[in-house]
């Protein structure tokens, strides 16, 4: 009887081992993959270059993106003021 509780705990040990690898695999992708998504997104300075290149409608949608804004009219209105800036 001694032998199958030992072995009984070796089982649940074991499953307790893999389960807390795939936590820790998990955790360590997400964070893989949140850096990527981060170097991938659109930045201040896209805006400004779209800006300048004259693509003001891309700009907005760039300053939505990034700013998380469902506002288009209050979007247009930082990026225009972020184009005068620009040209002053």
């Amino acid at each position: 009887m001694l032998w199958f509780y030992i072995l009984i705990s070796v089982v649940a040990v074991a499953i307790l081992a893999i389960q807390l690898y795939w936590i820790w695999m998990v955790r360590k992708a997400q964070h893989v993959y949140l850096k990527e998504v981060q170097s991938h997104a659109p930045t201040m300075f896209d805006v400004r270059e779209v800006l300048l290149q004259g693509d003001k409608d891309l700009a907005v949608k760039l300053y939505c993106e990034i700013f998380n804004l469902d506002d288009v009219d209050r979007a247009r209105k930082e990026v225009e003021d972020l184009e005068r800036s620009l040209k002053d």
